[in-house]
């Protein structure tokens, strides 16, 4: 079961108007939706790609969150200078955050 301070913090994030952006080392990605599964993040990254991140820990930042796996840092990042991006001529309110209940059970595949 995940962590509810976390689900929280990761559904206000994704509720800002901001941009929210993936960063690790010197690479960013932006993101389209998140998903947390017990100790992984599951990223919608905006070139059509997916990026599982599982973490030992984390931190709530004034940006965003900070997560390490294996002592590597990676930190999702709400940009706040660049308002998301417009969909169809509307912006939208709020990423997609999902959690386990979109998971069909383990026999049904």
């Amino acid at each position: 079961m995940p962590d509810f301070f976390l689900s929280q913090k990761l559904k206000k994030l994704c509720e800002s108007p901001c941009t929210l952006l993936w960063l690790e080392g010197s690479k960013h990605d932006r993101v389209l939706s998140v998903r947390l599964q017990d100790r992984r993040l599951i990223l919608k990254l905006s070139d059509q790609t997916s990026r599982v991140v599982a973490f030992d820990k984390y931190s709530v930042t004034s940006v965003g969150l900070q997560f390490w796996s294996n002592g590597r840092p990676g930190v999702l990042y709400r940009w706040e200078q660049v308002p998301r991006e417009l969909t169809d001529g509307k912006q939208s309110t709020a990423l997609r955050i999902t959690d386990n209940k979109d998971d069909p059970p383990p026999s049904a595949a």
